[in-house]
């Protein structure tokens, strides 16, 4: 039985077109619901880099060890190449105007004194660096609370970056003196580098020294020799080098000579024995030849006798031959002393040998005297040296340590706590809400209210008619049809409005910033909704338009930016968000029950009523054909 009658209800959908999309509906709404909106949801935090936020780089800049410090700029350019969300570099009267008018989501400011603020961890007034961030809860409040999310990890990013900067600006005094202390190290090391080069300096010195005096002694020996030996060269190698050769030889000859000649005068005075008897002999004859008259004769004779007298007797010629062997005896003696003179000239030459082995000796002494005079000269050089090294580095070591103690700090103790906190907590923000929401409630109360509403406008037409069949049998105009119809459904809205703000104040707690201003945009927001539905009704009929009633919300929902901003769905929805009503439900209703009314509440208001005006036009035109009874009408394909 269930079976057949399940088979007969479902065989009516079988003709006509209209039960077919019927069915066809029944299969795709809950398809529009799940997948539309899980579509529209899938992944908005993957698409943050798509939410506007001003961005302003007030930052004057700092400088530290005279290098110039841009953090603020440095700051921007990080986040902006991080893509995280969507940033626009701006001026400050553009952030606060944008923020305002929801251009922007919120701002966030580097302040002058940012960098500044950074570099102080080192220096006498130590303070953190501060981030200034506007939020508005009326552009969204979980924007909002992505927002501070956001920038709290934005800002331990960056302060673990400037936490870096501010210990080293912290510890480059450390560093400094480190360095400074490092120099002072390297001096001290010069220093002993150096003293060790002065003592060796000193013993290459004493090295020289001894060498220097024993190469004198050895000059002064080798001196003496030379002494002795140019006095014995100057007394016997004159000598020698002159005479000893001639005089060997002339001795000898005279000698050979005297003697000769001694042996010539033994012969002469023997041959002379005879001679006076001979020249009697002579002068005889001689003088009997003159008699004769012989001239040449007298002559002779006259010559002769001159002669005669002159001749020397027997007893000089003794004497003669006396003294002739007496000098060849002398002689003899010169000879043998011209061969004692040959000894002699002989130990000259001994003592010249010995004289170039003394000169030999003096030229080795003053070679090793030069040798050591050059040591010490080196070492004296190397001495001064050294000096000069020792006095540079314990200057160094001076300065350096000097140095290594100015840059320590020594901070009292209300300065080291601000260093501390410095260093603690380097980057820091300082929010101001243009617009806060009492809670998440209130936050998100600007899309469920539309929702509820919306859902209400279908509740009331599921009751209502939205033409009465007694208004269209009637003379009356179109519109009369139509407002007939539309007046009972708005009174309904307007107390759904009434119970539902009176109960979330009542009960909820929900205090709108303007409870008039939101009463009378609520009315308007459920005014506008049921205008269309009716109008949706109205031309689609009550099957048809209430399922293009049930669509039409999904996609509201899906992309009027109640929850997550618009700007982090699918590039379909962006396209939907200013066509639909509901989304600018949610920025009116942002306005006045968060922040305060702007031109995005007169915006909303302007379409809702043109929507209005529209959709009441359309339904009064549509009920000017219904007076038109037609077999489909009176036969639908499709009813519910």
């Amino acid at each position: 039985m269930l079976s057949l009658t399940a088979g007969t209800e479902l065989r009516r959908f079988r003709r006509g077109t209209l039960p077919r999309l019927a069915v066809v509906a029944m299969i795709v709404v809950p398809l529009l619901y799940g997948v539309l909106y899980l579509w529209a949801f899938w992944n908005p935090t993957g698409h943050l880099d798509r939410i506007p936020v001003a961005l302003v780089d007030a930052d004057a800049g700092a400088t530290r060890d005279g290098e110039p410090v841009h953090a603020g700029a440095d700051l921007v350019d990080r986040l902006v190449d991080e893509h995280r969300l969507d940033w626009v570099v701006t001026d400050p009267a553009d952030a606060a105007d944008g923020v305002d008018s929801g251009r922007y989501y919120f701002s966030v400011t580097v302040p002058a004194d940012f960098s500044a603020d950074l570099v102080s961890a080192g220096g006498d007034s130590p303070r953190s660096a501060r981030i200034d961030v506007a939020y508005d809860d009326a552009n969204s409040f979980l924007v909002t609370s992505l927002g501070r999310t956001a920038m709290e990890r934005i800002t331990a990013a960056v302060s673990e970056t400037a936490g870096e900067q501010a210990v080293d600006a912290v510890l480059v005094g450390l560093s400094q003196a480190h360095d400074g202390l490092t120099e002072a190290a390297d001096g001290a090391v010069r220093l002993r580098d150096a003293a060790d080069q002065l003592g060796a300096g000193a013993r290459t010195l004493a090295d020289g020294a001894g060498s220097l005096a024993e190469g004198a002694e050895r000059a002064s020996s080798g001196a003496a020799d030379v002494r002795d030996g140019a006095a014995r060269l100057a007394d016997g190698s004159a000598q020698a080098d002159t005479a000893a050769g001639r005089l060997a030889t002339g001795s000898a000859q005279v000698a050979d000579g005297v003697h000769a000649a001694a042996a010539q005068v033994d012969g002469l005075v023997a041959d002379m024995s005879g001679l006076p008897a001979d020249l009697q002999t002579l002068t005889a004859y001689l003088t009997a030849r003159a008699q004769a008259g012989d001239t040449a004769a007298a002559q002779i004779l006259t010559h002769l006798a001159s002669t005669a007298d002159r001749l020397p007797d027997a007893a000089t010629l003794a004497a003669a031959r006396q003294q002739l062997d007496a000098l060849d005896t002398g002689a003899r003696q010169v000879a043998d002393g011209a061969a004692a003179l040959h000894d002699g000239t002989a130990q000259v030459a001994a003592g010249a040998g010995s004289l170039r082995d003394g000169t030999r000796s003096l030229a080795d002494g003053t070679a090793q005297v030069a040798s050591g005079a050059h040591d010490v000269a080196d070492g004296a050089t190397r001495l001064v040296d050294g000096t000069g090294r020792l006095g540079a580095g314990t200057a160094t070591l001076a300065d350096s340590l000097d140095d290594g103690a100015a840059q320590v700090p020594a901070d009292d103790d209300s300065t080291r706590a601000a260093r501390a906190a410095a260093i603690a907590d380097p980057v820091g923000l300082d929010a101001t809400d243009r617009a806060t929401a009492a809670g998440f409630g209130e936050g998100i109360a600007p899309f469920f209210l539309p929702l509820a509403l919306f859902l209400g406008g279908v509740v009331t037409w599921m009751i209502l008619r939205p033409v009465p069949p007694r208004a269209l049998t009637t003379p009356a105009r179109g519109v009369r049809a139509a407002l007939s119809g539309y007046a009972p459904a708005l009174v309904m809205g307007i107390v759904q409005v009434v119970v539902l703000l009176t109960v979330l104040r009542v009960g909820v707690g929900l205090t709108p910033t303007h409870p008039v201003g939101a009463l009378a945009f609520t009315v308007l927001v459920v005014a506008a909704f049921l205008a269309v539905q009716q109008m949706l009704l109205a031309l689609l009929g009550t099957a048809a338009g209430r399922i293009a009633t049930l669509a039409l919300l999904v996609l509201q929902l899906a992309s009027a930016g109640g929850t997550y901003p618009v700007e982090t769905s699918p590039a379909f929805f962006r396209a939907l968000h200013p066509l639909l009503p509901m989304s600018y439900g949610v920025d009116g209703l942002r306005a006045l029950l968060t922040g305060n009314p702007d031109g995005r509440l007169w915006t909303a208001v302007a379409y809702l009523v043109t929507l209005l005006v529209a959709s009441l036009a359309v339904t009064s035109w549509r009920a000017g054909r219904m007076r038109t009874w037609t077999l489909s009408r009176l036969h639908p394909a499709l009813t519910i």
